[in-house]
Parts: structure tokens; C-alpha cells; sequence
């Protein structure tokens, strides 16, 4: 693909990603990605996005397709973070989709992969990740 196609290409995405966001991120959504103070919005707003990416197809954009992702390029992603950050989307959870899928999808078992990795997609399984130091 030629750079002026690529670019050509990046821009159609752009704006398909735009109008998703006017369309489906509402005012309240809005306000909950503005209010976040971390990584985490509340969790209520945070599953209600989760939900709204997951039916567009949009929840995974790293994960190969073959697994429920998205299987987007680099730049895809990158454009659609942007495009979230302008438009105040909030973040969803993100360490069912972006840490423990991954590994799942890397070194898991087919079994465990059939299992989980959809619960996590849907959002019917919300993952945390917890840390204990000795004598804490």
C-alpha cells in the first residue's frame, strides 16, 4: 500500500470513528471520561462504553480477529485512541482486555481461551489485578 493510500485509508477510519463517537457517546459518557482522575473511570460508565464498543466489534482493537478482536493496524489504534481522547470517551476497564487477554490469547489453553476470552469481550467477566508485598 502506497503512503498516499495508507494516509487515504487512515482518514476514511478517522472519520468512521468520529461518527461513531457523536453517535453513540452520550453527554453523560462524556462527562464521566472527563471526570476521570486515572486510567479508570467510574465503573459503572466504564461498562456502559465497554458494552457500547463490544457490539460495534471495537472493545479489542489489538486482539486478532480470529479471537474476537478487532485486529486493527497500529495506526488504526493510535487514531482511535485519539479520537476517544478529543471526544472525552471515557476509558474501559482495562485489565481484562488489555493485560490478562493478551496473555490469554499468547499462552493460554484452547480450552481457557474458549472460556474466558469472550467473557472478557462481553464484559461479563471484569478482571483486576492485585499485589501483595511480604510483611504488607
Amino acid at each position: 500500500m502506497t503512503a498516499s493510500a495508507m494516509n487515504t485509508a487512515d482518514a476514511a477510519f478517522r472519520q468512521q470513528v468520529r461518527a461513531f463517537l457523536e453517535d453513540k457517546l452520550t453527554p453523560d459518557l462524556r462527562r464521566a471520561g472527563k471526570m476521570m482522575s486515572s486510567i479508570f473511570s467510574d465503573f459503572d460508565s466504564a461498562m456502559i462504553w465497554h458494552r457500547i464498543l463490544f457490539e460495534k466489534g471495537w472493545i479489542a482493537p489489538s486482539w486478532p480477529v480470529e479471537y474476537g478482536g478487532a485486529g486493527w493496524t497500529p495506526a488504526q489504534r493510535v487514531i482511535f485512541q485519539e479520537e476517544c481522547a478529543l471526544a472525552g470517551a471515557p476509558s474501559p476497564l482495562p485489565m481484562g482486555i488489555q493485560m490478562l487477554g493478551p496473555i490469554l490469547i499468547r499462552y493460554g489453553s484452547a480450552e481457557q481461551k474458549k472460556t474466558l476470552l469472550p467473557r472478557i469481550l462481553s464484559g461479563e467477566d471484569v478482571w483486576c489485578q492485585g499485589y501483595s508485598e511480604p510483611g504488607a
